[in-house]
């Protein structure tokens, strides 16, 4: 990449779908976000996958947090943030149950020593 002109590497870029785009900066990640999660509803969520059990979005989130991505947790934080705080349903993990699912994000951190995602769930609901 360090010997293609400019004008290629923008025709190039073009080309990348956005939900690739996203996780090549912090700016794009602001920029792209939106239809990233488009893409995670609609193709990675699910059984679209050749896998045997099901890929959730909880599943993602958790990922995100075991890998401590506070930069891309903080976007989830702020959209889903009332919703995760009155979760009717009980979320069951590990034979606990937790009243909602920031609580079990937040002990979920804990456990995955994510602090700085830990620190964004403090900071958030303060």
């Amino acid at each position: 990449m360090d010997f293609l002109p400019e004008e290629i590497i923008r025709y190039i870029y073009d080309f990348v779908p956005s939900n690739v785009k996203c996780y090549l900066s912090a700016k794009n990640y602001k920029k792209y976000n939106k239809s990233h999660l488009k893409y995670l509803n609609n193709v990675v969520c699910g059984y679209h996958l050749t896998l045997n059990k099901k890929f959730t979005f909880d599943t993602f989130i958790r990922r995100i947090i075991k890998n401590d991505y506070y930069y891309i947790f903080n976007f989830f934080l702020k959209d889903n943030h009332k919703r995760w705080c009155k979760n009717k349903k009980k979320k069951r993990f590990k034979q606990f149950e937790y009243k909602s699912k920031l609580i079990f994000y937040s002990l979920y951190c804990v456990e995955c020593k994510a602090n700085k995602c830990l620190e964004l769930i403090k900071n958030h609901s303060l």
